[in-house]
C-alpha cells in the first residue's frame, strides 16, 4: 500500500512525502516519526495506484 504522509514538528516545519510497501496506515505513521522524530501533527491518506 502507498500513503502519501504530512508531519509538522513542534518548530511547524512542514514535510510531505509519499510512503510505500507499507502494510498499513499505523506503519506509515510509525516510519515518518521514526525519520523525523514526534510529530505535532501528523496525517496520513491512502493513495490507489493507478495502471
Amino acid at each position: 500500500m502507498t500513503f502519501r504522509v504530512t508531519h509538522i514538528d513542534m518548530h511547524h516545519r512542514r514535510r510531505r512525502l509519499v510512503v510505500r510497501n507499507v502494510c498499513n496506515r499505523a506503519a506509515a505513521l510509525a516510519w515518518v516519526e521514526q525519520m523525523y522524530g514526534q510529530a505535532w501533527y501528523l496525517a496520513a491518506m491512502h493513495q490507489i495506484e493507478g495502471n
